[in-house]
């Protein structure tokens, strides 16, 4: 029989570590029992081997969709599905966003770098329009770090059992940790410890701040949704960014206000802080529309010369406040009545010296018209490219 054929789900619970509520559960594949094929790791090794990889892939996806279906009783929880980047569809009503369907959280490996890879990110953004949530998985083992979590924006990072393991008794781990809750928290972003085994390492990633737990302490995978099998510490949510404002950010806005260039200012997770009267007066959009919106999610629509949205994945604002490095680029921004124009901006970073980081960014710009271009790549203009055009 195909081996394909004999794959079936198992499932394993999330656990929010502030309400002791399970908020979804994890599908993961599995292979006939007592065969080499049993185990996830010896599944895929086979595929790629084989040249089945896309195949097991839509396999995964789809006995994943059809369990859910099966036995999903909460429209609440979340089926936590992971996908491999290079075969970026999911279910057809899953990626459809269609109503009523079982809420997504779509996990992405940190294994492979994604920011290059047009058709993920471009996938990424519909999912996430469809109210999707985004996962960085396996943080720890790969490629990804503070830097691609800016450009990718993620609602979750899930931390690796590498980091986890024995996390209790292992200093420099729970420094790592620690660090990433740092970041993390600046960003808006939530935090789950993957692969708790113990009692003392689900104490122990409470305590360090993580949000969210998963793991055979937990309870272990099963064919059906299983129940948490132990107790669960419940711990206080991290404090809003809004409760530790930025002196810097505050003094920005206040420079910004009366500047006859047009400026806004971002914070780290690019929420806007302040959008001022030369904005204003250039794109005809109120400040009061955009202040407190992340700037991906509100009206700005900042496109390269193929038309294509970059406040995900190729962000200046992302990518000056990682290498704390100031960018300029030429784009392509909507107006507040939907027509396009082009503008050069220079973006540059703020580091808060009360606080000893970066928090956000200034950005500024003014209208070009096509022979302000150099010569060359009329989309990029006087851009240091991150993929040979103009960002944001």
């Amino acid at each position: 029989m195909d081996l394909l054929e004999q794959l079936w789900v198992a499932w394993q619970p999330i656990v929010d570590l502030h309400t002791s509520r399970v908020v979804g559960y994890e599908s993961l594949i599995r292979g006939p029992a007592a065969t080499p094929f049993a185990t996830p790791a010896a599944l895929f090794a086979w595929a790629e081997a084989a040249g089945q990889a896309p195949a097991l892939e839509e396999t995964c996806k789809r006995l994943a969709y059809e369990a859910a279906h099966d036995l999903w009783a909460d429209p609440t929880q979340r089926v936590f599905l992971n996908i491999d980047g290079r075969w970026p569809k999911l279910p057809d009503r899953w990626d459809a966003g269609a109503a009523g369907e079982i809420p997504l959280a779509v996990e992405v490996s940190e294994a492979r770098s994604v920011l290059n890879d047009e058709g993920l990110l471009a996938a990424l953004e519909r999912w996430r329009r469809h109210g999707h949530l985004i996962v960085m998985d396996d943080y720890g083992t790969g490629y990804a770090g503070m830097a691609e979590a800016l450009v990718l924006q993620p609602d979750l990072v899930k931390l690796d059992r590498a980091l986890i393991a024995g996390v209790d008794h292992h200093g420099q781990k729970q420094s790592l940790v620690r660090a990433v809750r740092s970041w993390t928290d600046d960003l808006g972003i939530e935090l789950l410890a993957e692969g708790v085994e113990t009692a003392a390492e689900l104490a122990a990633v409470a305590r360090l701040g993580c949000d969210y737990a998963q793991g055979y302490y937990l309870a272990e995978p099963a064919r059906r949704l299983p129940p948490v099998s132990g107790p669960v510490p419940r711990t206080a949510p991290p404090a809003p960014a809004a409760a530790h404002p930025s002196p810097a950010l505050a003094f920005y806005a206040q420079a910004v206000a009366d500047s006859a260039i047009p400026s806004y200012v971002v914070d780290r997770r690019r929420e806007l802080v302040a959008w001022n009267r030369a904005a204003e007066a250039l794109l005809g959009h109120a400040a009061g529309q955009l202040v407190g919106q992340r700037c991906a999610m509100g009206p700005l629509d900042h496109r390269d010369a193929a038309g294509r949205l970059l406040c995900r994945g190729f962000c200046p604002l992302a990518h000056s406040m990682a290498e704390q490095a100031v960018h300029t680029m030429v784009v392509s921004a909507a107006d507040a009545g939907g027509q396009r124009h082009r503008v050069e901006t220079w973006v540059t970073p703020i580091f808060d010296t009360a606080l000893g980081r970066v928090v956000g960014a200034l950005a500024q710009f003014r209208p070009v018209e096509k022979s302000d271009v150099p010569h060359g790549d009329p989309a990029s203009g006087r851009v240091r490219a991150w993929r040979g055009e103009g960002t944001h």
